[in-house]
């Protein structure tokens, strides 16, 4: 008997220690992540284009890595830079046969509140098309974290990236790594990616193809 009653002492102790270590199964959430929200690296500002909300992952400009800590305008944590590559660092010009990569992707904090669709009204979840990639002609729209939503058409596409016409898009500080997307009949009201702003090329906007920008983060350096 008393064997008996020091085992179940000894149990009832080992519980209440698990509990007392055990971290509680929903910590509170610290911010919140959503394509078309203000990015903030070290010294770069910038747009987050698309979150896989399966992985947790987010994806910008690779250009906007000033710092691999990624946060909200509040300074909250948003989370973590995995693979960051921009190729035409340093780079004044960019030439019409040159490859352009230019990318990151952010793990996103646990505790962060995530959604895929398109902010700020979060009416539409952004989405991918398998397939689907930027050709001459092909209506767009960007949302940039500073100019907010402008539209127009694809000029020309080049090897990774393309650019839009200047009548009537617009690209300032900020607006980096934001969505290019498009709409379908197969997508209805939901936005498809097509891209991430790069920002300006000459006086046109320019862009990485979202299809490049895929095939490169699946094979990072």
């Amino acid at each position: 008997m008393k064997h008996t009653r020091t085992t179940a002492a000894l149990m009832s102790a080992l519980v209440t220690l698990a509990l007392t270590l055990s971290p509680p199964a929903h910590a509170a959430a610290i911010g919140s992540a959503y394509p078309g929200m203000t990015i903030i690296q070290g010294k770069s500002k910038c747009t987050l284009a698309y979150i896989d909300t399966i992985q947790r992952i987010g994806y910008s400009a690779g250009h906007c890595n000033t710092s691999t800590i990624v946060t909200d305008e509040d300074r909250n944590l948003i989370g973590i830079v995995t693979d960051s590559q921009d190729n035409r660092a340093g780079n004044t010009h960019t030439r019409a046969d040159d490859v352009v990569i230019d990318y990151e992707t952010i793990s996103i904090n646990p505790n962060v509140n995530i959604t895929d669709m398109l902010g700020p009204t979060l009416n539409h979840p952004i989405v991918t098309q398998q397939g689907l990639t930027p050709r001459p002609g092909m209506h767009v729209c960007h949302l940039g974290a500073t100019t907010a939503c402008s539209c127009g058409d694809i000029d020309m596409i080049y090897d990774g990236w393309f650019t839009m016409k200047t009548d009537t898009m617009t690209s300032e500080h900020g607006d980096s790594g934001g969505p290019v997307y498009t709409y379908t009949d197969a997508a209805g009201d939901s936005p498809v990616i097509v891209g991430i702003l790069r920002g300006l090329h000459g006086n046109n906007v320019a862009a990485v193809s979202w299809p490049d920008t895929l095939r490169y983060a699946a094979h990072p350096k």
